[in-house]
């Protein structure tokens, strides 16, 4: 035994090993105490509050209730983002808005955080993922819409009563095996965080309309004619992707989530989904019954009327597949508008080299 023991440390010389870890702790207790006396913010700094309705401003760790400690480990992560050079905030969001979103999902612990931060912007550099809210779903999935929209309807239609943007998804008949023909497990994923993306635009045009905070949405999932045929190792492939790429990359973002009309048989593949999730989220989900009794008055407690679908119990038009994938795109310029301001560049251009009087200028402008 003996022997043993002195083999191993002679291969392993766990003095130096000791060295090296305690060399490693006086290295990172430096940065933090380098980062402690170099603050970027010495206070709280001003920052768009939360709807008024929103619960978020009284809650730890969210602004404008953030300790001294919770300040100190914000300095401390841009430090360490600053210092490593990494392209954090691409200017849609408030740097200290999301500093916070990072920390609260690593518990405040900052070498936690900072390697959440490194990963998801590595995440992003991958696969042309920093352009995803600009593309167009087809592109994405890489498939006919109008197919993939007969499996999975999805889109996003007004707003709760904090002004968050509200998103719909209908899961009652997914059938994946199908959805799979059309397009791959991983597109599907990718199509996950540009729906997501497309939420965040939302949410960051509200913000600047309103003055508010908006930084998380509301989800609706509809689950009328879901049945456990349904629930294929495919399936819940997907929906593990889903649950890892929201918490890796999306921290903080979900409001609140409602499953409307779902069957008694889905409490068991909850009780697998649930797995996949950490204690805060799963308590922002509601799982709700098939009877409209219980869940209408649950989603006029968040939203009001005129911005809830008629199917749902509101008075706001159902959107049809064509409306409700609109919604979801990325604003962009059509090709005829496109062709038509050019037209119009061409032709003041011939106005100052054709019109020879005033008044033949203001006839042609007036035209």
């Amino acid at each position: 035994f003996k022997y043993q023991i002195c083999h191993v440390k002679h291969h392993f010389n766990f003095e130096n090993i000791f060295k090296a870890i305690s060399l490693s702790l006086v290295v990172v207790a430096f940065i933090m105490e380098f980062a402690s006396s170099h603050k970027k913010y010495e206070k709280i700094p001003d920052c768009p509050h939360y709807h008024p309705s929103s619960e978020l401003s009284s809650q730890p760790g969210f602004y404008p209730n953030i300790s001294n400690d919770q300040l100190l480990a914000a300095n401390e992560l841009i430090y360490l983002i600053e210092s490593g050079k990494l392209n954090f905030n691409s200017g849609d969001e408030v740097e200290f808005l999301k500093l916070l979103r990072f920390l609260r999902a690593r518990k405040f612990h900052v070498k936690n955080a900072f390697k959440m931060v490194e990963n998801d912007i590595k995440w992003r550099a991958e696969e042309n993922r920093e352009n995803l809210r600009n593309e167009m779903v087809d592109e994405v999935l890489g498939c006919n819409v109008t197919d993939f929209y007969k499996y999975f309807p999805a889109w996003i239609q007004g707003h709760d009563k904090q002004m968050r943007p509200v998103s719909y998804r209908q899961f009652g008949h997914f059938e994946i095996w199908n959805v799979l023909k059309l397009t791959s497990l991983q597109k599907l994923i990718r199509f996950h965080s540009w729906e997501a993306e497309q939420a965040l635009r939302v949410m960051n045009n509200t913000s600047k309309d309103t003055g508010y905070n908006i930084e998380t949405f509301v989800l609706v999932i509809d689950a009328a004619g879901w049945s456990m045929k349904l629930a294929t190792s495919d399936a819940f492939a997907f929906i593990k992707g889903m649950v890892s790429t929201d918490a890796d990359h999306y921290p903080e973002r979900l409001g609140v989530l409602f499953v409307i009309n779902a069957p008694s048989m889905l409490s068991f593949a909850w009780r697998i989904i649930q797995g996949f999730l950490d204690k805060v989220t799963k308590e922002k989900i509601h799982i709700l019954s098939s009877d409209p009794v219980e869940w209408k008055p649950v989603l006029l407690k968040y939203i009001d009327e005129d911005q809830i679908p008629q199917m749902y119990g509101g008075t706001a038009m159902n959107l049809t597949a064509e409306d409700a994938l609109l919604s979801m795109n990325p604003p962009q310029l059509q090709p005829q508008k496109v062709e038509q301001e050019e037209m119009v560049h061409v032709d003041s251009k011939l106005e100052v080299n054709t019109c020879s009087s005033e008044e033949e200028r203001d006839d042609r402008n007036t035209a």
